[in-house]
């Protein structure tokens, strides 16, 4: 069809629908009432002679026609937008934004009250939604614009996305203060007979942890599964498991005096937390400014660099 008889205005709402696949969490994205966006659908059907859409238990599946669709006009929106930001100034004290951060649990709670008050006092009007990491589709969701950063330890290789450094830190092995077999000085046989607590892997390359040390194949005694790195120290604290850790974790309070710590007990290089976001955001002059207050990590609770 030609586009001259094509609401163009209907494609950042199909676009939304495309990446929520719900319509309720479309609406919200687009700051639009749930019968607004029912309507843009209704319409974008009759223009495009298709369903798109097939409702589920779940939400929203795409047709064949929609996803066909989806890939150039998210193309063409991204195109738009990249013109358009460059073009604009962002002016932190009126903005208007919500920005999508994917963090670890540990990043979120050390992170998220200091980087609130700077936001409260110099872009009150910027709001932030906090996702979790414990998922494989980052790079996906960086590229179509579902997320606008990620704050990770781990890489995100997929083609498109830039990565720069944060703070980097060593991981170390923690304990309960009165734990009867751990040392500060932690043998290997003992980091392996002693039982512990991890996260979840996040996928097949295993946990977090596990990618982080470059041992894949190093075999612990798990005895406990956390969603949340904030959940292993109460819980080491409390117990007789050990875990590891990254450094500025075990330093924070309310657990920092009831845990000890060693290093690995095998050689691991510090491991950095990285920045991470899709090239085509990068002279959005909004994102640019959230960028650099992210990258003052050197005034985060517990960071020495």
């Amino acid at each position: 069809m030609s586009l001259r008889h094509l609401d163009l205005n209907l494609l950042p709402v199909f676009a939304a629908l495309m990446e929520e696949q719900h319509l309720t969490r479309a609406a919200e994205r687009l700051f639009l009432s749930q019968p607004a966006v029912s309507n843009a659908l209704k319409r974008l059907r009759l223009q495009l002679a298709d369903d798109l859409f097939v409702r589920t238990a779940t939400g929203l599946k795409p047709t064949p026609r929609a996803m066909q669709l989806y890939a150039k006009v998210r193309d063409g929106l991204e195109l738009i937008e990249q013109g358009w930001a460059q073009q604009q100034s962002f002016d932190p004290v009126n903005g208007r934004q919500t920005f999508r951060i994917s963090a670890n649990g540990a990043v979120e709670f050390m992170a998220a009250p200091w980087l609130m008050r700077e936001l409260r006092q110099r872009a009150p009007g910027i709001a932030l939604m906090i996702e979790t990491d414990q998922t494989d589709d980052i790079g996906p969701r960086l590229q179509d614009g579902r997320l606008d950063l990620a704050i990770d330890y781990i890489d995100q290789p997929q083609p498109g996305l830039n990565h720069q450094p944060l703070v980097t830190e060593p991981l170390v092995v923690i304990a309960a203060r009165r734990h009867p077999q751990f040392s500060p000085e932690l043998t290997f046989d003992a980091f392996r007979s002693l039982d512990h607590v991890s996260l979840l892997p996040r996928n097949r390359q295993g946990t977090p942890i596990e990618q982080l040390m470059g041992h894949k194949e190093l075999k612990r005694s798990v005895k406990l599964w956390v969603s949340s790195f904030v959940a292993i120290p109460p819980v080491v604290a409390n117990t007789d498991l050990i875990a590891v850790v990254p450094q500025r974790l075990a330093q924070q309070a309310p657990w920092a005096d009831a845990l000890q710590q060693a290093p690995l007990p095998f050689d691991c290089p510090p491991v950095a937390l990285q920045l991470i976001w899709h090239q085509s955001r990068e002279r959005d002059q909004a994102h640019l400014w959230l960028r650099e207050q992210l990258l003052s990590l050197s005034q985060w609770p517990g960071t020495g660099n």
